[in-house]
């Protein structure tokens, strides 16, 4: 499977105007060759921990065009928007099939409280895994990967990649890609991070989106500029790391587990 990370600049509180970014975006992957594109964090409207401008139901127009997208041009798409539900409103990353249904739906588990997004958001308490193209897939956003124990749990139920979708600024970069790179090393599984790019009301972002290999190998890292960045994800390649190396063998899980 290949795997696009789409780092491009949202339209900030602009959706119908995100979504037709969206749209040439992946005809352009996909005529390269993508099977799966993912979209940076609430890329529709650009990320705001305080909005909760262009929320909507599951089945809400953002969603809708997501789905169309995906069926147009017969690809995987991974994109998050605003979503209401009966506990209040989500951080909400959608897996979309070729055939326009969502596949797999996720809420993020961890708010980002220094921007006060848990004031306007409600947690996910789900870990959600789909099939794309053969491969298991496991999702995240952005401020969950400072959290390894959600990576642990994907990796005891055989995800063979993460795919996280962020909006993480430049004042902060050097750690998105250190822990993109520790996520995967130490659960060897893929990882692919796609950050946004461009300066919003909320912050400046420099792209640095990033593939790395279940051995630590980036197999392609994005520069500050709007991009198509992508890599083959090759699923033998994680069962082959973990027998070679069976480093989860030796984890003490009845200490901090």
């Amino acid at each position: 499977m290949e795997i696009c990370c789409a780092q491009l600049a949202s339209v900030f509180e602009d959706p119908d105007a995100g979504l037709k970014k969206a749209n040439k975006a992946v005809q352009a992957a996909v005529e390269l060759g993508a099977d799966l594109i993912i979209f940076p964090e609430q890329f529709p409207t650009g990320w705001d921990p305080s909005s909760s401008l262009f929320a909507e139901g599951e089945d809400g127009p953002i969603a809708r065009r997501w789905c169309r997208i995906g069926e147009e041009h017969g690809a995987w798409i991974v994109g998050s928007h605003r979503e209401v539900g009966k506990s209040g409103i989500k951080n909400t990353a959608l897996l979309i099939s070729p055939d326009g249904s969502i596949h797999a739906r996720y809420a993020k588990m961890h708010l980002f409280s220094p921007g006060g997004e848990n004031l306007v958001y409600r947690p996910g308490d789900d870990l959600v895994v789909g099939t794309c193209a053969g491969v298991s897939i496991g999702l995240a956003i952005c401020y969950d990967l400072r959290f390894p124990e959600l990576f642990r749990r994907y990796a005891d139920r055989g995800v063979e990649c993460i795919v996280v979708p962020a909006a993480w600024p430049c004042s902060r970069l050097n750690h998105f890609d250190l822990f993109i790179r520790a996520r995967a090393v130490e659960n060897q599984f893929f990882v692919a991070g796609v950050c946004t790019t461009g300066i919003t009301p909320i912050d400046r972002y420099c792209g640095g989106s990033l593939i790395v290999d279940p051995t630590g190998e980036t197999l392609c890292r994005g520069g500050e500029d709007e991009a198509l960045i992508s890599a083959p994800i090759d699923p033998n390649l994680v069962h082959r790391s973990r027998s070679l190396f069976p480093v989860q063998k030796d984890a003490r899980r009845d200490l901090y587990m």
